[in-house]
């Protein structure tokens, strides 16, 4: 292999990666900025209030446009099929189970029917502006925080009009419950659909897991980090940081084998749904169903220690 200088390696740093990912990105939002940036100017300036609503609409219609080109009208319909139904319901105290159904039935007959797999592909992509907290992804402490790190709107919004919705079943349903409603509003992708559901096992086992070995060796093990103020009385021990750290190797785990199943193929938007489905047996019938063996041992060995 050939020897790289320092001065060389950041060199080829900088022309092969840093300067073309900035220029590309650059090229993809300069127009999205600009438009900010004029509305924030705007804002700032004595101009009618009804003249400040109008720029910043036309604003958000031409940075639609940027994105989506005609198919923005499809975004269109579906913000006015909310206003739509707010104005219906407005004297309703179920106002928003209405809007949260309305929006589910669109989002399902645009899977379904309305538009080709592509284009639905692209726009629901487009769509889902993620926001995120990339390290509890990439050094996780468990496997909840990081299907609450992926995605904090989606997160909060499952967390408030579907778990505590339905938590009166009991804490298993709900999580149930509530992976099928993500995985729903992800697209009805199988392999999609499997990874989700499958986190919610492993989240479930490793919650209840973590949970009753807080209590037994009263440790600030959860899956969530524990309040400053938590009544355990081992916070900071060795042995409690190897039992965390144990922890996150098992999530990173987790999640390897769960992207296992994300490649170049799989991501296609034209793949048949057929070979996914193929695809998501035969990829965790070579890795020997690991994950979920795991899984099914931390399940067993909570119900020896319950």
């Amino acid at each position: 292999m050939p020897s790289f200088s320092r001065q060389e390696f950041f060199q080829e740093l900088a022309e092969g990666c840093i300067f073309p990912t900035a220029q590309q990105g650059l090229e993809q939002v300069w127009q999205l900025l600009l438009i900010c940036l004029l509305c924030r100017l705007l804002w700032r300036l004595g101009v009618p209030l009804y003249l400040k609503h109008l720029s910043t609409v036309a604003g958000g219609f031409y940075s639609l446009y940027l994105f989506f080109q005609l198919h923005m009208v499809w975004v269109v319909l579906l913000s006015l099929l909310c206003y739509l139904i707010l104005f219906l319901c407005r004297h309703s105290n179920n106002r928003g189970t209405f809007l949260s159904a309305t929006i589910l039935i669109y989002l399902l007959m645009g899977e379904l029917h309305m538009m080709d797999t592509s284009t639905w592909h692209k726009m629901r992509g487009a769509m889902d502006m993620t926001v995120a907290r990339p390290l509890n992804i990439e050094l996780p402490r468990s496997m909840v925080e990081v299907v609450t790190s992926w995605n904090l709107p989606m997160s909060r919004w499952l967390n408030t009009y579907v778990f505590k919705s339905a938590l009166k079943l009991g804490t298993f349903p709900a999580i149930l419950v509530t992976y099928t409603a993500s995985a729903l509003l992800h697209g009805l992708s199988f392999h999609l659909g499997a990874v989700l559901l499958s986190l919610g096992f492993i989240t479930y086992v490793e919650h209840v897991l973590r949970k009753r070995l807080a209590t037994i060796f009263s440790a600030c093990i959860l899956s969530k980090r524990c309040l400053p103020a938590c009544t355990h009385q081992h916070k900071k021990s060795l042995w409690v940081y190897s039992i965390n750290v144990a922890f996150s190797a098992l999530a990173v785990f987790h999640l390897a084998y769960l992207g296992s199943l994300f490649d170049a193929n799989v991501d296609n938007a034209d793949s048949d749904e057929s070979y996914l489905a193929n695809h998501t047996i035969q990829k965790w019938t070579e890795l020997s169903w690991a994950s979920h063996w795991v899984m099914f041992g931390c399940w067993v060995f909570y119900r020896l220690i319950q």
